[in-house]
């Protein structure tokens, strides 16, 4: 077989000075190599040195947060939670200033009676235990004061703390309604663990706890314009609005357009009662963006989606077909056994686009089925389509493998389109309809080695390629890939006997 000038991409078809010339060519050692990013999106404080609404890469372990958005902020601690579940992701943030007019939540604690005894009481604050040193004869006043000191001196905290006479009053020091999801609690595990309030003592703190009367957030816009043409895999931020998760569905569903087509995937959480959340879930409709639940947990509900989000990001990069049930949201406090969600509670909340939670007898936080807000298709039909979050994630691993192959084989040796049949030179770069499908169906069976699609054989019985029949320089494709699927119900049915009978 003869090779023709026209296949070298360097060296001129017309080369008349004598010589030897080299050139490389590596589009047939061109493959997929993934490598995921992922983004925070969060409130700062005014002693953080970045600047807001600008992205900036947060460095190793995420202990800078501190410095860089400003000790107790919530983008801080959101770091903090998402670097306790994915140790190894590149991840970058993006700062958002208070709003001007935002008000920032409250909540009053209050003491009464005096110690007859020493003790370290134990203050919980958004679930993390301050000791504070109470001695006999302490004061209410007293007590009050030192809890207010020895919060103050714990600087990665997410509030402020004053006393006046007997009574403490927690600030949250991000202003906006991710103040209210703090919560104040005292000796919260128990007698059993060693806490309990020093005898004498009295300790009051209203609304069960909550920081209240936090209001206004940010324009989670300006972080998406501060994005530009920068690609990320994976979002997360700790408001959940309406208006937040339509700003945030809208620049998803752009990004998963064609001719963008990137793999990106929202994470948020919302703090409710069952029927609140399953009011709020039921009137969205949101496929790249999964919410978690939260109902009586120690911890702040956007801290538990950033921790979501690094156990689901860490996991569905490293293969999106493999369930994500049971994985453990490291650093989450399980709320009390005696208000968690029960199994028909949680079966209403995934039928709502809430994903839950379980927690085990060891007290550790897991997921169990994580889904998207996707519920109806455009007819208002319910559909499972883009119910999963792994289903999201293979679809987008798919998308990128494709482009890939067809990247390096197909488009990068720069082919001449015929059709089927056509007597031309093998040396000439040059694709028909069955070569494409060819290159397609080989791929596919790759991607079925690696597990994430099935049914080879039928695959290929319904590929369709073929010539555009109105455009000379288009071939056009039908792939209808069958997914493979994560295992997230196994149900067995017992059938019992007292003694086998062969008769």
């Amino acid at each position: 077989m003869s090779v023709p000038n026209e296949i070298f991409n360097e060296i001129p078809i017309n080369t008349r000075v004598a010589g030897s010339y080299i050139e490389i060519d590596g589009s047939r050692a061109s493959g997929f190599s993934a490598n995921h990013i992922a983004l925070l999106i969060g409130q700062s404080l005014a002693a953080g040195t970045e600047n807001n609404d600008e992205l900036v890469i947060v460095p190793g372990t995420g202990e800078a947060a501190g410095e860089m958005f400003g000790k107790g902020s919530n983008l801080a601690l959101m770091v903090k939670g998402f670097r306790q579940n994915n140790t190894t992701m590149t991840l970058y943030a993006i700062a958002l200033a208070d709003l001007v007019a935002g008000v920032k939540a409250t909540a009053d604690l209050t003491v009464t009676g005096a110690a007859s005894e020493s003790r370290a009481l134990a203050v919980y604050v958004a679930g993390v235990r301050v000791f504070v040193s109470v001695s006999v004869g302490d004061a209410a006043a007293d007590i009050a004061a030192a809890i207010a000191a020895a919060v103050t001196a714990a600087a990665d905290l997410p509030v402020t703390a004053s006393a006046a006479a007997a009574v403490v009053t927690f600030t949250a020091k991000n202003a906006g309604e991710v103040g209210n999801d703090l919560r104040i609690q005292i000796a919260l595990r128990g007698i059993v663990n060693g806490e309990k309030v020093p005898e004498g003592v009295s300790i009051a703190v209203d609304d069960d706890g909550f920081l209240t009367g936090g209001s206004g957030n940010p324009d989670i816009a300006g972080a998406f314009a501060a994005i530009g043409s920068e690609k990320f895999n994976y979002v997360g931020f700790p408001w959940n609005d309406g208006a937040t998760i339509d700003a945030a569905s809208e620049w998803l569903e752009n990004n998963q357009k064609a001719g963008v087509e990137l793999d990106v995937k929202a994470f948020t959480g919302r703090r409710g009662t069952l029927s609140e959340l399953v009011t709020f879930g039921s009137a969205r409709n949101d496929r790249f963006v999964s919410m978690i639940e939260s109902y009586d947990a120690p911890g702040p509900v956007w801290m538990r989606a950033a921790r979501y989000m690094g156990q689901a990001s860490a996991k569905l990069f490293n293969h999106p077909a493999r369930p994500l049930f049971g994985l453990e949201l490291v650093g989450e406090m399980a709320p009390a056994k005696s208000s968690l969600f029960e199994f028909s509670d949680k079966n209403t909340l995934q039928f709502a686009g809430i994903t839950v939670t379980d927690v085990g007898q060891d007290g550790k936080v897991r997921l169990n089925m994580p889904i998207t807000m996707y519920q109806t298709n455009e007819f208002g039909d319910e559909s499972a389509a883009y119910l999963l979050v792994n289903t999201v994630a293979q679809l987008g691993r798919l998308r990128d493998e494709l482009s890939s192959v067809i990247n390096s084989r197909i488009m990068a040796i720069r082919p001449i389109l015929v059709d089927d049949g056509t007597a031309i030179d093998d040396a000439v770069p040059h694709v028909t309809p069955r070569s494409i499908k060819a290159t397609l169906v080989g791929h596919y069976e790759y991607l079925q080695s690696f597990g994430l699609v099935e049914s080879l054989e039928e695959f290929e019985r319904r590929l369709q390629v073929s010539k555009s029949p109105n455009d000379a320089f288009r071939a056009n494709v039908v792939y209808q890939p069958d997914l493979s699927n994560p295992l997230y119900v196994l149900a067995t049915k017992i059938e019992f006997e007292l003694d086998f009978r062969t008769y």
